[in-house]
């Protein structure tokens, strides 16, 4: 079977591609929202990185307070109910953006940005423990494929539509799109049907002491598995230097290319093409090498494009580093999101993503802080190429630390159990 007739027949089958279409047009919004808020303060407070930084923290920061927890409720509540009702909550929250507009207070933008992800925590672990329950094993890369080019079609659409919108309208524009974006998703998902699995029950009880002891046996897992462990330590140094783009990359372009809104939507965008093309080539770089060869491969291409932007002479050259992180980048998330799929059971999904999102948001955020406080002291191009040259080590590290898993299923009763 050919990797283009299983992407084929995931697009065919109803359930995946509602999902897939709602999260298309929610990653549109998300990008508009992705863009609004940096440029936003970047603006109001005269380039500060100190200020953007906060903004992006305040983003990331539910991951560590919550991500542990929520993969455990996850495995215990309804995925499908559980996609909706954030989306809708996102829907509601994104337009609170609005107020600070008529208040003129930037950490509005901090509590809608910290609220959002917080929904998202349970929303993104719920959307990967449905995906299997719903696609055939042998066209889970394709599955997986394909919802990076989701990410692709809102870096391609998204950025390049908020910048044009947002310099000739403004910012508010933004928030009201996202909202839509969301209330589609949750429209989508409501029409699919999820096949119910031996997982915990919510009757089983919710009492801190039983969440406890779920979310320790997700750890004795996702630790007891030298796969997992090593998608652990490579994501984690990923998200050091990654963390520090982050924060830097809107006051980085505003400062040494002069860049405006819509030119900072078309870096975004290039990425995006760089990664629509990078999907394509998704299918035929699983038939010829191994999932950590191109996983380990594509952070070392991305780490190099980033430290060549740090140096990067001319704007030019910016549009073509983007493209080239993104050719890099889906084969690499595919590529790596498969893994876990394959070793992790349904049972444990949510929890395990739960943790693994924890620890490398960890490492993310101490990377942001890093960068928020030095940005305005040692140079932003400084950071640039150093993040770059972190990001290009964790390639090396996937390639030794990642082991290729097997393609036989994980049975539950083989699991840690719970003392």
């Amino acid at each position: 079977m050919t990797s283009s007739a299983g992407t084929w027949r995931v697009l065919r089958h109803p359930p995946f591609r509602n999902l897939w279409l709602g999260q298309l047009v929610s990653a549109i919004g998300d990008y508009f929202y992705f863009l609004a808020v940096p440029i936003a303060v970047n603006r109001m407070t005269g380039g500060s990185t100190l200020a953007v930084g906060l903004a992006t923290i305040s983003f990331f920061l539910p991951q560590i307070l919550f991500g542990l927890f929520a993969g455990v409720l996850v495995d215990r509540w309804d995925r499908r109910r559980t996609m909706i009702a954030t989306d809708l909550f996102r829907a509601f929250v994104v337009l609170g953006a609005l107020l600070v507009y008529l208040t003129d207070q930037l950490w509005i933008f901090y509590l809608v940005s910290f609220l959002i992800s917080t929904a998202s925590r349970f929303f993104f672990p719920a959307q990967m423990a449905v995906i299997p329950l719903i696609v055939e094993e042998e066209d889970l890369l394709a599955a997986n494929g394909l919802n990076q080019i989701t990410m692709t079609a809102g870096m391609l659409i998204g950025p390049a539509l908020a910048g044009l919108l947002i310099g000739s309208v403004g910012e508010p524009v933004a928030f009201v799109a996202d909202a839509i974006s969301y209330l589609f998703s949750a429209a989508m998902i409501f029409t699919i049907r999820v096949p119910r699995t031996n997982g915990i029950s919510v009757a089983e009880g919710q009492s801190t002491q039983v969440l406890w002891e779920d979310l320790k046996r997700g750890l004795r897992f996702l630790f007891s598995n030298r796969t997992l462990v090593g998608l652990v330590i490579s994501v984690a140094v990923v998200q050091l230097g990654v963390g520090a783009i982050n924060v830097l990359w809107v006051p980085f372009l505003d400062r040494y290319f002069g860049a405006g809104p819509w030119e900072m939507g078309l870096v975004d965008a290039l990425q995006g093409v760089g990664m629509a093309l990078g999907g394509i080539a998704v299918g035929a770089l699983s038939d010829r090498f191994e999932k950590r060869w191109i996983g380990a491969v594509g952070i070392a291409v991305i780490g190099l494009a980033i430290a060549g932007m740090g140096v990067s002479p001319a704007l030019v050259l910016i549009f073509l580093f983007a493209v080239l992180i993104g050719l890099a980048l889906t084969p690499a998330q595919a590529a790596l999101t498969t893994v876990l799929q394959m070793v992790v059971p349904d049972a444990l999904m949510g929890r395990v993503n739960g943790a693994f999102g924890t620890f490398v948001t960890t490492a993310s955020l101490v990377s942001m802080a890093v960068a928020a406080v030095l940005g305005d002291l040692i140079g932003l191009r400084v950071l640039y190429t150093v993040a770059g040259l972190i990001v290009a080590l964790a390639g090396g590290l996937t390639l030794s630390l990642v082991e290729e898993p097997g393609t036989a299923a994980i049975s539950v009763h083989n699991l840690p159990e719970a003392p």
